[in-house]
C-alpha cells in the first residue's frame, strides 16, 4: 500500500494507529527522534529539532504529562527562558490551547489532526480521523466562523448578545432587539442562523443570556411591559417554553422591583457555573428600576426568584454580575451622580449584600454624543468577568467600561473623545489596577466605545469595541478586538473584525446601547450592530452581525513578539 493510498485509508476509516518515526528525516543525526514519542504525541515538526534544542528540556520532561509535542515545548522554552526546569509544574495549563491556536493541530505527513487517544502504559497517539488537508483544517478548525455573518432577516435590529453552549461551541444562541425580542440559534458555530419562535408576550428589548452548568438549560432575560421577563430553554435555544414543564400555560417568570409600574430597564444575567461553588447554578439577574439597582436570584433553575433592591446606594444604569470560585457574587454598576464604578458583594449567594465600595472613578457620567453616535449617544455600562481557569491569574476579577478622556460635553459631539477602560483586582475588589486595551496616543482622533469583556478558558482576557479609526471625521465605526495574556496589564494591538465599515445612521437609535462577546476553547464570537449596505445602494439599516475572533492568528502574533521562530514552516500538504 503506497503512501497516498495509506493516507486516504486513514482519513476515511478514522482509526487510532501508531505514527511511525523515520529518524532519517531529522536534521540532526545525533538525535533519536523515535524517543521523542516518549514525551508527548508525535508531530513531524519535531524533525527540525537539534540536540542543542533538546538540551533546553527539563531533566524530568517525560514526567510532565501534557499532549503538547516536543518541538513546541522547546519553542515555548526558547521564548520564555524563565520557565522552570524542575518540579512537577513547569508549563502553564493553557499550553495546549496555545499550541492549537498557533499550529492548528498535529502535523503527520502533511496532514493536520486534532484528536488524541491515550493508551494506558503507552502514552498518546494521534487519532487520525476525518479527511481534512492541512489547508482545510487551518481554515476551519480554530476559527469556526468564516467571516462576518448577518444574523437577522429583513428589517432593523440592534442591541445584541451571544453565548456559546459551554460544552459544545458549535451551538450558539443570539438575541437582539428586532420585532420585539428576537432569538436565534446556530448549530455550526455561528456560520448560519435559525430564528426561534417568538417569546411569549409583548417583549421589548435588551437581551442577555447564559447557561446552566451542565448545558441542560439556556436562559434569557428581556424587557416585557415595565418588567424583566425570564425564559428558559431545554433544547439549546430552539424554543423558550421549558418553564411550562413546571407551570403549564406559563412559560416565563416576571421580575420586578418594589415599585410596581415603574420602568425596569437594562438587565443582565449571570450563572455561577463553577464546580465546587456552594451556589453552583445560582442565577443572578441585575437591572435598575428608576435608576435604583435591583438583583434577583434563583437557586432552582429559574422557577422562582428572590428580589433584592438597593435604594440606599448611589443610583445608576448599566450593571453586570460575576462570581468567583468560592461563590462570592460581585455586582458592578456605574453610579451616574458621583461618577464612579460601584461594587457590592454577597458571600451568601445573593441573600445579603455588603454596602458598596468604589472600584474606580469615571470621567463621564451616563452618556455623551460622539460624531459616530451623536443622537443615541455613547453609553457608560460595565462588563465584568472573573478568571476561573486555575492559571497564573486565577481569581483575578475584571471590569470594563466606555469613558471619556475629559468631562463630557453633552451638547457638542465634536469635542468629546471616548476610550475603553479595564480594571483588575486580585483581592476581591479591595484594590484595583487600570489599563486601556487600545492605543492611547490617538485619542483625539479615534473614539472607542460600547465594549464587552470576556475571560477565555485559557485565561486570556478579550475586549471587543467600536473603533472610528477608518473615518477621519470620526463619523463611522468598525468593530475591533484586543486581548491580554498577562492578566490585563498589557494588550495586543487591536484587530479589526468587520470587513465593511459602518456609517452613522441618521436616526435616533443609531447603533443602540451595547454589543456582545463570548469565548470558547475553540475560538471567539463577537456580535454587534452594523449599518453596512447589503443591497448595493441605498439599503443602509441597523442590522446584527457576528464575526469570529481569529484567536489563533492573534495569539501567534502576541506570542512571537520579540522572538524569532527557529522552526521552518510545515511541509506542503501531500498531493
Amino acid at each position: 500500500m503506497n503512501k497516498l493510498i495509506a493516507l486516504v485509508w486513514i482519513l476515511f476509516t478514522g482509526v487510532c494507529m501508531a505514527q511511525p518515526v523515520d529518524s532519517a528525516r531529522g536534521i540532526d543525526p545525533s538525535v533519536d527522534y523515535q524517543s521523542l514519542k516518549g514525551y508527548a504525541p508525535w508531530d513531524d515538526r519535531n524533525y527540525q529539532l537539534t540536540a542543542n534544542d533538546l538540551a533546553l528540556l527539563a531533566p524530568n520532561e517525560a514526567e510532565l504529562i501534557s499532549p503538547v509535542p516536543v518541538f513546541f515545548r522547546v519553542l515555548y522554552r526558547q521564548e520564555n527562558p524563565s520557565t522552570a526546569r524542575t518540579g512537577a509544574v513547569q508549563y502553564p495549563r493553557s499550553l495546549l490551547n496555545y499550541y492549537k491556536m498557533r499550529f492548528d493541530g498535529y502535523l503527520i505527513d502533511g496532514l493536520l489532526f486534532n484528536h488524541l487517544d491515550y493508551i494506558s502504559g503507552q502514552g498518546y497517539e494521534i487519532k487520525l480521523v476525518s479527511g481534512q488537508t492541512q489547508s482545510q483544517l487551518i481554515e476551519t478548525a480554530i476559527r469556526g466562523l468564516s467571516g462576518n455573518v448577518q444574523v437577522n432577516g429583513p428589517g432593523s435590529a440592534a442591541e445584541s448578545a451571544v453565548v456559546y453552549n459551554p460544552d459544545d461551541s458549535q451551538i450558539v444562541i443570539a438575541g437582539f432587539n428586532g420585532s420585539g425580542q428576537d432569538m436565534y440559534f446556530s448549530s455550526d458555530g455561528g456560520d448560519t442562523w435559525t430564528e426561534s419562535p417568538a417569546l411569549s408576550g409583548n417583549t421589548c428589548c435588551d437581551p442577555a443570556m447564559d447557561w446552566s452548568s451542565d448545558s441542560g438549560f439556556a436562559y434569557v432575560v428581556t424587557l416585557g411591559g415595565s418588567q424583566v421577563w425570564f425564559y428558559r430553554s431545554d433544547d439549546n435555544g430552539q424554543t423558550w417554553d421549558s418553564l411550562e414543564d413546571i407551570t403549564p400555560g406559563d412559560d416565563r417568570r416576571e421580575l420586578e422591583g418594589p415599585n410596581n409600574g415603574v420602568l425596569d430597564d437594562k438587565e443582565y444575567i449571570h450563572v455561577d457555573r463553577m464546580p465546587g461553588s456552594p451556589f453552583l447554578d445560582n442565577i443572578y439577574v441585575t437591572w435598575h428600576q428608576g435608576n435604583i439597582m435591583q438583583v434577583a436570584v434563583s437557586s432552582d433553575f429559574g422557577n422562582t426568584f428572590t428580589m433584592n433592591s438597593f435604594p440606599g446606594e448611589p443610583t445608576g444604569i448599566g450593571s453586570d454580575i460575576t462570581t468567583d470560585a468560592a461563590g462570592n457574587v460581585y455586582h458592578f454598576w456605574p453610579a451616574t451622580g458621583p461618577r464612579e464604578i460601584r461594587l457590592n458583594i454577597s458571600s451568601d449567594g445573593g441573600t445579603t449584600w455588603a454596602p458598596s465600595t468604589v472600584a474606580s472613578d469615571t470621567v463621564a457620567s451616563f452618556d455623551w454624543p460622539l460624531p459616530s453616535i451623536d443622537s443615541r449617544r455613547a453609553f457608560l455600562y460595565v462588563s465584568a468577568d472573573t478568571d476561573l481557569t486555575g492559571g497564573p491569574f486565577n481569581g483575578r476579577m475584571y471590569a470594563s467600561w466606555t469613558d471619556t478622556t475629559e468631562p463630557d460635553n453633552n451638547g457638542n459631539a465634536s469635542v468629546n473623545h471616548s476610550v475603553i477602560r479595564v480594571i483588575h483586582s486580585d483581592d476581591q475588589g479591595a484594590s484595583w489596577t487600570e489599563s486601556i486595551p487600545h492605543e492611547t496616543d490617538d485619542t483625539d482622533d479615534v473614539d472607542r466605545w460600547h465594549q464587552w469583556l470576556k475571560v477565555g478558558p485559557d485565561g486570556t482576557v478579550h475586549v471587543a469595541f467600536y473603533d472610528t479609526r477608518s473615518f477621519v471625521d470620526r463619523s463611522g465605526v468598525d468593530f475591533f478586538t484586543s486581548f491580554s495574556v498577562d492578566g490585563g496589564v498589557t494588550w495586543s494591538a487591536p484587530e479589526r473584525l468587520t470587513d465593511v465599515s459602518s456609517e452613522n445612521l441618521p436616526d435616533g437609535f443609531e447603533f443602540g446601547d451595547y454589543n456582545g462577546l463570548d469565548i470558547s476553547a475553540d475560538g471567539g464570537i463577537a456580535i454587534f450592530t452594523d449599518s453596512r449596505d447589503e443591497t448595493g445602494g441605498g439599503g443602509t439599516s441597523a442590522d446584527v452581525y457576528v464575526a469570529p475572533l481569529v484567536i489563533d492568528t492573534l495569539e501567534e502574533e502576541f506570542f512571537q513578539t520579540g522572538f524569532e521562530d527557529p522552526l521552518p514552516p510545515p511541509p506542503a500538504p501531500v498531493q
